[in-house]
C-alpha cells in the first residue's frame, strides 16, 4: 500500500531530525582478533594458495573435450596445494589477467598448453589415481569431485584413464540410487579429510567450466540442493537433500565461508534467498564465485592492502537541494570483476559523475591481483563500499539464530568484516536489509565507517521501513535504499521524486541494479538530472548528512 506522499514527506522529515529508537551501544565494538584455524593463514577469512610458481602452464580449454576439462580442473587444484601451477584460458578476459599478473611480477612467464597429457606425466606423481563417476544419476559427478578432493585424484572416464595411463583408485558406479544417500556417504566416510571451515553450493553443469579448482584444492565439500526444475531429475529428492546439507552447515565451525552460488537457471536448486538463509542460520556466509575460474592461482598473490581514491571535499549544503550517491550492486560476486565491472570503468562516461561501487571485502583475498586494477584506475569520484552484509553475504536478520553462541558468531562475524574493510579501506557498508537491531550491531562494531547503507533496493529489503535516512543513538548515519528497479531504466529518477517527497535537503542511498542499469543508463540518468539534484559519493553524502544535523 503507497504512503500519501506528503505523509511519507514529514515521516521522512522527522526521520533526519529524530534519532532512530535502536539503542546502538547495546552491542559494544568486539575487539576479538578471529581466527581460522585450520587455513594456511590464519588471519584470513578465506584460505589462500601458496605464491604462485614462476613458471605458469597456460591451458587453452577450448582444445579439450568436457572429460578432459574435469581432469585437469582436479589437476589445477592439486597442485596448488603446493603451489600454483595452472591458468585456464577460457576467453580474452582470462588472455587479459594472465598479462596482467606477468606484468605486475605475480608470475614470472606462461607456456602455453593445447594438451593436457603432457601435463600429467610432467605431474604424475602427484596424482594417486582416478575417480570414475556415476553418471546414471543427478550430480553423480559433483559426488566423484569430492571424492576425488580427499583422495588426491583425479576424475576421469575409464577410457580417460587409461589413455592418461592413470589407475583407477575408486569407481563409483552403481553404489548409490540417488544423491542424497550419496552426499551423506562421503560426509561419513571422508568428514576427518574435508573442510569444515570452506564449503561449495556448485552448481552440476557448471563441473565442466573448469571453476572447482579452488575447492578442490582445500577440500570443501561441493553439494547441490535440486529445485523444482532439477527436482525432477533421476536421483534428486530435494527435502532430502536439504537435510543431508543442513547436517553439515551445523557440523562446520560457524563462520564458515560457502564459495559458488545456490541457485541455477530458473527454478534449478533452492534458490538465491531460500539458500543464503540456509546459510546464514547456520552462521555462515557466502562468497559468489560460482562461475570464477583460476580462483587456486589468484588466491595466491599477496597485496595487504588498497588505498581509496583520494575524494574531493563534499560540496557546500544547501537547503533546496536533493544529494544522491549512486552505489552499484551486485559487487560481492567476485565472478563480476574480471570482466562486468570493467565495462564501466572502460566506459568513456566513467568519471564524469560520482559513482561508488559496493564491493565484496574478500575479494582482496580471493582474487588481489585483479582488484587491484580497479583501485589503480578508480577516478577522484570513485568509492568502494562494502557488499554486501560484511566479509561475506548473509541475511542479517537469520544471522546465526541456530547456534548456541549466536552472539560469539556475530561479533566474530562483524570482527571478520572490520579487518577486511579496514583493509580495503572501506568506509561504509551495505546490508542485506536488517532490522535496527542488527544495523546496530555493525554500527557498534564499524565505528571507522561514515555511515551504513542499507538495504539492496528499497522493495527487496526489510518490509515496513519508513525512515529512509536517520541517525542511530550513537551517531551512526543510515542511508536505507530509495531506490529499486522496479520501474526499469527510465523510472530511477521518478522513483527517487515519489520517495523523498518535498523534503529538502534530502539525501538519498540510490541503490542501483547492476543487472538493470548500464553505464549509457547511468550516463543518461546523470544528464536528465533535475537542476536541484546533486550528484555526490557515499563519503560526501554522510558529510553533508552530518552538516544538516549538525546545523540542527
Amino acid at each position: 500500500m503507497k504512503l500519501n506522499i506528503a505523509v511519507f514527506a514529514a515521516l521522512l522529515l522527522a526521520s533526519q531530525v529524530v534519532p532512530s529508537t535502536a539503542r546502538a551501544l547495546d552491542y559494544p565494538p568486539t575487539s576479538a582478533e578471529p581466527q581460522k584455524s585450520g587455513w594456511p593463514i590464519a588471519d584470513s577469512y578465506l584460505p589462500k594458495s601458496p605464491p604462485p610458481a614462476r613458471h605458469v602452464f597456460a591451458v587453452k580449454m577450448h582444445a579439450l573435450n568436457a572429460d578432459e576439462r574435469v581432469a585437469v580442473t582436479c589437476l589445477q587444484g592439486l597442485l596448488a596445494r603446493e603451489q600454483p601451477r595452472i591458468w585456464f584460458l577460457r576467453n580474452d578476459e582470462d588472455t587479459f589477467w594472465i598479462e596482467r599478473h606477468k606484468e605486475k611480477g605475480f608470475i614470472g612467464d606462461f607456456e602455453i598448453v593445447t594438451n593436457c597429457a603432457p601435463l600429467f606425466q610432467r605431474f604424475a606423481s602427484s596424482c594417486k589415481g582416478a575417480v570414475i563417476p556415476d553418471l546414471n544419476f543427478y550430480r553423480g559427478e559433483l559426488i566423484a569431485v569430492n571424492v576425488a578432493a580427499c583422495e588426491d585424484a583425479i576424475v576421469a572416464s575409464p577410457e580417460l584413464a587409461k589413455r592418461l595411463g592413470i589407475d583407477v583408485k575408486v569407481d563409483l558406479r552403481g553404489r548409490f540410487t540417488n544423491y542424497a544417500e550419496s552426499l551423506r556417504w562421503v560426509w561419513t566416510n571422508y568428514q576427518s579429510r574435508l573442510n569444515h571451515q570452506l564449503c561449495d553450493f556448485r552448481q552440476p553443469e557448471l563441473i565442466t567450466h573448469c571453476t572447482f579448482d579452488y575447492s578442490y584444492e582445500f577440500r570443501a565439500p561441493m553439494f547441490w540442493i535440486a529445485g523444482k526444475k532439477d527436482g525432477e531429475k533421476a536421483g534428486a529428492d530435494s527435502a532430502a537433500e536439504k537435510k543431508a546439507v543442513t547436517e553439515i552447515l551445523t557440523a562446520m565451525e560457524p563462520n564458515g565461508v560457502c564459495v559458488g552460488f545456490p541457485a541455477g537457471g530458473e527454478n534449478e536448486g533452492i534458490g538465491e534467498p531460500p539458500g543464503v538463509e540456509l546459510l546464514s542460520r547456520y552462521g555462515h556466509s557466502l562468497v559468489c564465485n560460482n562461475h570464477e575460474p583460476n580462483c587456486s592461482m589468484l588466491s595466491g598473490v599477496r597485496i595487504e592492502h588498497f588505498e581509496q581514491p583520494k575524494q574531493p571535499p563534499a560540496p557546500e549544503l544547501q537547503r533546496d537541494k536533493i544529494y544522491i550517491a549512486l552505489v552499484m550492486s551486485d559487487g560481492d560476486n567476485e565472478i563480476l570483476w574480471p570482466g562486468f565491472f570493467k565495462r564501466y570503468f572502460d566506459h568513456p562516461s566513467f568519471g564524469t559523475f560520482p559513482l561508488a561501487f559496493g564491493m565484496g571485502p574478500a575479494c582482496r583475498e580471493l582474487q588481489p591481483g585483479i582488484i587491484g586494477w580497479y583501485f589503480e584506475h578508480a577516478t577522484p569520484t570513485t568509492e568502494f563500499i562494502s557488499d554486501v552484509s560484511g566479509a561475506g553475504y548473509m541475511q542479517p536478520d537469520h544471522f546465526a539464530v541456530e547456534r548456541p553462541d549466536r552472539e560469539k558468531v556475530w561479533n566474530d562475524f562483524l570482527g571478520w568484516t572490520a579487518r577486511l574493510m579496514q583493509a580495503d579501506g572501506m568506509m561504509t557498508i551495505r546490508t542485506v536489509g536488517g532490522s535496527d537491531e542488527n544495523v546496530s550491531r555493525y554500527a557498534a562494531a564499524l565505528p571507522f565507517c561514515h555511515s551504513i547503507f542499507a538495504d539492496m533496493g528499497r522493495y527487496s529489503g526489510r518490509s515496513g521501513i519508513t525512515n529512509l535516512t536517520y541517525s542511530l543513538t550513537n551517531g551512526m548515519a543510515i542511508f536505507r535504499a530509495v531506490t529499486s528497479w522496479r520501474y526499469g531504466k527510465e523510472g530511477f529518477l521518478r522513483e527517487i521524486r515519489e520517495q523523498i517527497g518535498a523534503t529538502r535537503p534530502a539525501f538519498v542511498n540510490g541503490f542501483v541494479h547492476c543487472w538493470t542499469f548500464t553505464m549509457d543508463d547511468l550516463a543518461k540518468i546523470y544528464s536528465q538530472r533535475d537542476a536541484d539534484m546533486i550528484f555526490v559519493t557515499p563519503s560526501q553524502l554522510a558529510a553533508l548528512y552530518e552538516r544538516q544535523r549538525a546545523a540542527r
